[in-house]
């Protein structure tokens, strides 16, 4: 196994402090988190040497027994070994995180969402639509909707805190599923060609104390906070979505026809 290249240059040194001083944490926690990140990216892959204590102390800009309280965290969590006499290594059985593609195209979407489970948090069986859509021209309301609270897990990783309103004429429908399993590509199943059109907006924002417990990330940290909204052929609204998405696992893709 070789060892890792030390990245010591003067820019992400300046960089990775900076960001290690904005949390609102103890500085080994930050760090350990900062390294995990690079462990489940793949940046330091499975079986790879880490750089020395010395050389991770040059390059974040912190103490040494900072270092050792960082690594001392990732040790505890498994991701990764001490070899006496040769270094620390990145754990043989760890699998870099999964990045969650988000298109613009609905098959797409539906791809992305295929054996994603959710664990449900809160239910009302019945609700109106939040306020906030009137007058937007979003659509016809059908007056009675299911609230949805959960958490969506990719290879058992939370990457997503979802709350949902959906129409009870559609939920009726198919129940069990909509309980247990992810709800647009049910959707889709028992609409079949009714449904019309899928609007979706994205917004940049920081995670509250709940959003981080939920998603394993810091508090504060970047999330992508998703609109969507689905009507049928008639213009009424049959699912509003609100979901918070981990900033660390999430690309969005967009593709544009350049016109003639």
């Amino acid at each position: 196994m070789r060892p890792l290249s030390p990245l010591s240059s003067a820019v992400t040194a300046e960089g990775a402090r900076h960001r290690l001083d904005q949390a609102q944490q103890p500085l080994y926690v930050s760090l350990s988190n900062l390294l995990e990140t690079e462990i489940y990216e793949g940046r330091w892959r499975s079986g790879a040497q880490l750089p020395t204590i010395a050389e991770l102390s040059d390059k974040y800009q912190v103490a040494r027994v900072t270092i050792r309280q960082a690594l001392g965290v990732l040790s505890t969590k498994g991701l990764i070994a001490s070899v006496q006499g040769k270094g620390t290594f990145v754990a043989e059985n760890v699998i870099p995180k999964q990045m969650v593609e988000l298109d613009s195209d609905w098959h797409h979407l539906l791809a992305m969402l295929d054996g994603n489970l959710p664990e449900p948090i809160e239910i009302r069986k019945t609700c109106d639509l939040p306020a906030s859509l009137n007058g937007t021209g979003a659509g016809t309301s059908l007056g009675d909707y299911r609230y949805m609270r959960r958490i969506h897990r990719n290879h058992g990783q939370p990457y997503c805190v979802n709350e949902v309103y959906l129409a009870n004429d559609f939920y009726k429908r198919s129940p069990k599923a909509f309980d247990t399993q992810m709800i647009i590509p049910n959707l889709t199943k028992i609409t079949r060609t009714k449904l019309k059109r899928l609007r979706q907006s994205v917004r940049i924002t920081s995670a509250d104390l709940f959003i981080a417990q939920s998603l394993n990330v810091p508090l504060n940290a970047p999330v992508a906070e998703v609109k969507r909204l689905i009507t049928n052929r008639k213009d009424e609204i049959v699912y509003y979505g609100i979901g918070q998405y981990r900033g660390d696992l999430v690309v969005f893709n967009t593709t544009i026809d350049v016109p003639d």
